[in-house]
């Protein structure tokens, strides 16, 4: 059975995430295992009192679409999921999911609906002595801004 898992309450601060992102990308280049890295930005757009839920909205959905093994951190309107264990094809399905969940709107509690355009950039790396952590998070940056420059609700990944 899943964990599931609520809106911010659940998403790590950026020191923390910096922190487990060092630990998982040592583990995974001393015991070469599959890890993946995404960088996601969203863009809201809706009235102005479901405009305040947004970043609880969106990371609300984002945990029900992802594994309870899986890292998130938030600063501002960007996300960081860190996915141990995860290659390019998990990395490719995970960005398809997420680009299906938000073509759809969300309601706010205080009434309204709110809808997200996003762009992902995700890296995956089988692991080992090639591994580093600046090379894994400036891949995943690459990434993001190749999105961004293909338009609105795109995923690139890389391996």
């Amino acid at each position: 059975m899943r964990e599931q898992r609520t809106d911010l309450e659940e998403v790590y601060e950026d020191e923390v995430f910096q922190v487990l992102l060092d630990y998982e990308v040592t583990r995974s280049k001393r015991y070469p295992a599959n890890i993946a890295l995404l960088h996601i930005e969203y863009a809201p757009s809706g009235s102005n009192a479901a405009l305040r839920y947004a970043p609880k909205i969106f990371a609300a959905a984002l945990n029900n679409h992802t594994r309870s093994a899986d890292i998130p951190s938030m600063t501002k309107n960007k996300f960081k999921i860190l996915m141990p264990a995860t290659g390019e094809n998990g990395l490719n399905a995970i960005c398809e999911r997420l680009i299906s969940v938000f073509k759809s709107s969300f309601n706010a509690k205080e009434g309204g609906s709110i809808a997200f355009s996003i762009n992902i950039g995700g890296v995956a790396h089988s692991g080992g002595e090639t591994l580093s952590r600046e090379g894994f998070i400036n891949a995943a940056e690459s990434a993001l801004h190749q999105s961004k420059q293909k338009g609105p609700n795109t995923f690139v990944v890389t391996a």
